[in-house]
């Protein structure tokens, strides 16, 4: 088995391998058969949280304190809020806005025309492969044991995830997203493997001529045969039954470095030792701080007239992918919240403060945020007329009492909103049945004492009553 020319660079996998099956009806497909394969990685969605200093003699004092900060968080919210540093509400990102029930925790980036070879006609010219749409394939993403050197076997995934049948494609470029299936516990059984969820490379991050980068994924070869038709007879007769046309080849993890030539908005180019192989297109390109500077699109013909840029791998940068994936995550938090919501999610990120009042708002002219004004005044207009009503009937004493315990109430319904969300008047009315179990109980405490003073009493009566009556016998 050939070796990659691969410079192992991270014992981690920091690539997934991906693959692409379909099955076509009109082509009396039974089973799914491979359409597509290549490389992808995790991109985290939230930046990455400030490290601590280890150097420093109060780290551990510094990670005791963030330990209980998480467990703190734990208890008051079932999920966790986005995370990253502190930063002003316009730099949050468009889904740290989203509901953390609805919010992917992770992008698998990939190549577009990998996830979706029928939009690439260019590419992919063969006539059949027009009848093929998304409604014909399926994803799936396998991890790969990047510390296993046994060129005497075929390297086999740990273990394989689905993708949910929903890609995101750049309008004009060879990027795309896809997001995994049972994601929590998926993350959490791809980092038990040692996945690693990476970050992009910042945007003022300036990059030189002659930079080392590393570009990580998956070789797609066939060359493993070689060795095992010397460990068995039978390998040759077992290619023989299956048909010419199906893919044989098989993945195995690809490492290698290379030194920046060339620049440009749209793609950066490197030179390495050899030319990219098949399969790579879609992984991750790793600067010197661990982080994707890049996703790799492909190679230089290695017949190009420029022999210093011939063969040369080529990537797309990483604010392209910075860019896009900010449009594509503003385009799924306007599918999941509502449109009033989102408007107010488009202001704040344009800088605008939260209660800033839009002067330009035509008010007259939008009927249903009239209305809505309208049944907030005529709101405070029946509390106000309410609450005198009371302090003609009550003392001020069981006013000041009936109004503390509606702005509890009303504390109580916004912080349940707030964290769990649903129903409001569904809230308003767990919260008004747990008030009234509160006076319940409080009466009956009452009562109990009332009757256990009662009782006390009757028995003095009645000892006075008897110390009475043999005084009066004595007379």
């Amino acid at each position: 088995m050939r070796s990659s020319t691969a410079i192992a660079a991270s014992t981690k996998a920091r690539s997934l391998a991906l693959s692409v099956h379909f099955k076509h009806p009109e082509f009396q497909m039974k089973e799914f058969e491979i359409l597509s394969r290549a490389s992808a990685f995790l991109l985290s969605v939230d930046p990455p949280e400030p490290t601590i200093d280890s150097s420093s003699r109060y780290s551990h004092v510094a990670e005791s304190k963030k330990k209980r900060e998480d467990l703190l968080r734990k208890q008051d919210y079932n999920l966790n809020p986005a995370g990253g540093p502190p930063r002003q509400v316009k730099d949050l990102g468009w889904l740290e806005f989203c509901p953390g029930v609805f919010r992917p925790l992770a992008h698998v980036v990939a190549a577009s025309h990998v996830l979706s070879p029928w939009q690439w006609k260019n590419y992919y010219p063969q006539p059949w492969l027009k009848h093929v749409t998304q409604d014909h394939v399926r994803y799936s993403v396998s991890v790969y044991d990047m510390d296993d050197k046994d060129t005497s076997k075929v390297h086999e995934p740990l273990a394989t995830f689905g993708l949910n049948p929903y890609p995101i494609h750049h309008k004009n470029m060879d990027l795309a997203l896809v997001h995994l299936k049972s994601e929590e516990a998926t993350l959490k059984h791809m980092e038990s493997l040692g996945v690693e969820m990476l970050h992009l490379t910042e945007n003022d991050r300036v990059f030189n001529r002659g930079d080392e980068v590393t570009f990580e994924g998956f070789e797609l070869t066939d060359d493993h045969y070689e060795t095992l038709e010397k460990l068995s007879d039978d390998i040759e007769s077992e290619r023989e039954k299956k048909k010419s046309e199906e893919d044989m080849r098989v993945f195995v993890p690809y490492g290698i470095n290379g030194n920046l030539i060339f620049a440009s908005a749209e793609r950066f180019l490197a030179k390495t030792d050899t030319p990219l192989p098949e399969g790579v297109c879609g992984g991750p390109v790793i600067d010197s701080d661990g982080k994707v500077c890049g996703i790799v699109e492909g190679i230089v013909p290695v017949d190009h007239k420029e022999k210093d840029m011939a063969g040369a791998a080529a990537f797309i940068p990483y604010f392209q992918l910075r860019e896009f994936i900010n449009d594509a995550e503003k385009g799924m938090l306007q599918k999941i919240v509502p449109d009033t919501l989102f408007d107010k999610v488009v202001e704040l990120k344009q800088g605008k403060a939260l209660n800033e009042k839009n002067t330009s708002l035509n008010i007259t002219g939008d009927q249903s945020l009239r209305g809505d004004v309208e049944e907030g005044l005529n709101m405070d207009r029946m509390f106000d007329e309410m609450i005198q009503s009371i302090r003609k009937s009550h003392s001020p004493e069981q006013v000041e009492a009936i109004i503390g315990t509606i702005e509890r109430e009303k504390e109580e319904v916004l912080d349940i909103v707030e964290r769990e969300g649903g129903d409001l008047d569904e809230i308003i009315a767990r919260v008004r049945t747990k008030t009234r179990e509160k006076q319940m109980e409080i009466l009956k405490e009452l009562e109990a004492a009332e009757l256990e003073q009662a009782e006390v009493v009757s028995e003095e009566e009645y000892k006075n009553d008897d110390d009475l009556a043999t005084s009066n016998n004595n007379k």
